[in-house]
């Protein structure tokens, strides 16, 4: 990892202590009516994130560590603590030596609301989809399966808006591949905005 993406990286850890503070003040504000929250979370949602991603395990060994973002899809289920949500985002990994890699991933998920009466809201969710991957410098690019899971805190900031942070791990699955010996490990972490919206 060169020093540039360390300090962007040290950055991020402070912005995202302080939003956790920032957090945990919220929970023990009484503001806003809990019920309130409660039905602005049950609208449709749009929004997108930004911050660190990391490649974890033997994937640490080839490609550092980065900064990207990317954008979401919720849409409510008739059992209204579950969502659905498409997630999409863009991802470039650079490294110390010639080896680049960009990364897209593209997946459903499943998102269920933790039944916790506070202000905050804690979310877990899994999906599966697919992940573009195009490496270099042997210019290859390809599409392979992913599963993911994650969880995610947020509180509304707002009829329209929620601020939040989320944590994902994704897996890259290479095992339908002759000769592939790994699949590939990534966490995503980064600072969330969710719009409630109404169709």
């Amino acid at each position: 990892m060169n020093l540039q993406i360390k300090r962007n990286v040290m950055n991020y850890n402070r912005i995202l202590s302080v939003f956790a503070g920032l957090c945990l003040l919220f929970m023990s504000s009484q503001v806003f009516a809990f019920e309130s929250r409660k039905d602005y979370f049950l609208r449709p949602q749009i929004g997108g994130w930004f911050g660190p991603i990391t490649p974890i395990y033997k994937t640490a060994d080839l490609v550092d560590a980065s900064i990207g973002g990317g954008l979401f899809f919720r849409y409510n289920t008739p059992y209204r603590p579950i969502k659905v949500g498409v997630d999409s985002s863009y991802q470039f990994f650079p490294s110390k030596g010639v080896n680049r890699m960009h990364f897209i991933p593209l997946y459903a998920s499943a998102i269920y609301l933790l039944p916790i009466n506070l202000p905050v809201k804690l979310q877990v969710k899994g999906g599966f989809g697919g992940a573009y991957i195009h490496i270099f410098p042997d210019d290859r690019g390809r599409w392979d399966p992913l599963f993911m899971t994650g969880i995610e805190m947020s509180f509304p900031a707002g009829r329209v808006i929620n601020i939040g942070a989320r944590i994902d791990y994704i897996y890259v699955y290479e095992g339908y591949l002759n000769g592939a010996k790994m699949g590939g490990h990534f966490l995503n972490t980064g600072i969330a905005l969710f719009f409630n919206v109404n169709f």
